[in-house]
Formats: C-alpha cells, sequence, structure tokens
C-alpha cells in the first residue's frame, strides 16, 4: 500500500510536470507548433515519458487545458467564499463575478489566448466530445458561483430576467468569453481595433450585461 502511495504521488508530481512545460511551450508557439518531443525537452523527460502518461498530442493538449482551467479556478475563485461576498445580494454578487472576469483578462491575457487556439485545434483535429466530458466539467466546477448569485438576484429582487438561469448562464459566460478570446487572440486586426483597450471592453461588456439584468426600481 506505501510503495502504491509513493508511486501515485511521483505520477502526480511528473504528470503536473509534464502539463506545466506543455503548457509553457503551448503559449509560447502554439499547440499545433509544439511537438511531443519538445514538450519531453522542457520537461526533461524522453519522449517515451510523455506516452507513458498521454496516449497521444491530442489527450496531452486536453489534460493541458484542464490544469490550465483548474489553476485559473483556484486562483480566482477565493473571493466568492468571503464572508462579505456571502452576505451581499444578488446583483452585487455578479457585479463582483464581472470585476473578477475582467481581472483575469487583464492579468491572464495567455489563458485566453490559449482557450481560442484550443478550441480550434479541436475543431481540427475532430476531438470527440466524449474525449472533451472532463475538459468540460472542469469549466462547469465555476458555474455554481454565477447561478447562485443570479438566483439570489430573483429572490431579493435585485435582478430581473424573463429567461431561465441555465440560460442566463450559458448566454452571459459564452458572450464573455467570446470576446475576451477574440481580444486576446487577435484583437487588433483593423486599425480601429485600437481606438479602445481590449480590457475597457471586457469592462464595459460586463457592465452592459449587469445593467442589462438589474432590477429597475420604481
Amino acid at each position: 500500500m506505501e510503495k502504491t502511495t509513493v508511486w501515485q504521488k511521483n505520477a502526480k508530481i511528473r504528470t503536473e510536470k509534464i502539463l506545466t512545460a506543455a503548457l509553457k511551450l503551448f503559449c509560447d508557439r502554439g499547440i499545433e507548433d509544439t511537438s511531443v518531443e519538445d514538450v519531453a525537452k522542457e520537461a526533461q523527460v524522453g519522449p517515451a515519458t510523455i506516452y507513458r502518461y498521454f496516449e497521444t498530442k491530442a489527450q496531452l493538449a486536453v489534460e493541458a487545458a484542464m490544469f490550465y482551467w483548474e489553476q485559473i479556478t483556484q486562483k480566482y475563485t477565493k473571493i466568492f467564499d468571503t464572508p462579505d461576498y456571502k452576505a451581499a445580494d444578488g446583483r452585487t454578487q455578479m457585479a463582483c463575478i464581472f470585476e473578477v472576469i475582467g481581472e483575469l483578462f487583464k492579468k491572464e491575457l495567455d489563458f485566453f489566448k490559449f482557450l481560442y487556439e484550443f478550441d480550434v485545434f479541436v475543431l481540427k483535429h475532430q476531438i470527440s466530445k466524449e474525449r472533451l466530458e472532463k475538459y468540460e466539467e472542469e469549466i462547469l466546477n465555476l458555474k455554481p458561483y454565477v447561478t447562485e448569485a443570479l438566483e439570489r438576484g430573483l429572490a431579493d429582487q435585485s435582478l430581473d430576467f424573463a429567461y431561465s438561469v441555465e440560460q442566463m448562464y450559458f448566454s452571459l459566460m459564452h458572450t464573455m468569453l467570446s470576446l475576451m478570446q477574440k481580444l486576446a487572440a487577435n484583437g487588433r486586426v483593423l486599425p480601429s481595433d485600437d481606438r479602445v483597450e481590449p480590457a475597457l471592453q471586457v469592462q464595459i461588456a460586463g457592465e452592459l450585461l449587469l445593467k442589462g439584468m438589474a432590477c429597475q426600481k420604481s
């Protein structure tokens, strides 16, 4: 039993080392332009070691994306467990969520560039939905924070919307994620793209979305 535990611990350390190396190269060079051999060299292991833990490059990319989401979630969701946040009304909680999203965009631009390229990689290589189930689960770990704020807002009448909480969650998050990925990956194609700073566009989008569902006091 003890030997198994030690092996599992070492395997976890080695896996995280490989995923960290893969993410660094994926963000620097792009997923398509990074080979398994490149990752092995960066992680200071042999290619055979990579294939021991990840059967294909596609699996490595998917698990690297999951690993990235896990890191981001742990880093930016702590505020949602504070007493002040938990005591706030639904509108204030949603405002806080949009502020966190804006801060995330400012500090983690590589994350959104990676998500954009990962989506392209998934479509190009036709990675099945079944192989993406755990990746989706990692993303949906954030869902309760948003849905609970929306439900609270309806209950305390600080928010008002005609759609279901489920419909609101996916619409809000898809809107913000799509905007941030576009701005991070290729947001300055035309000269006019420089007229408004990307971070300010994200802030404005969040404020407009919040205003659109805020209860209008008579």
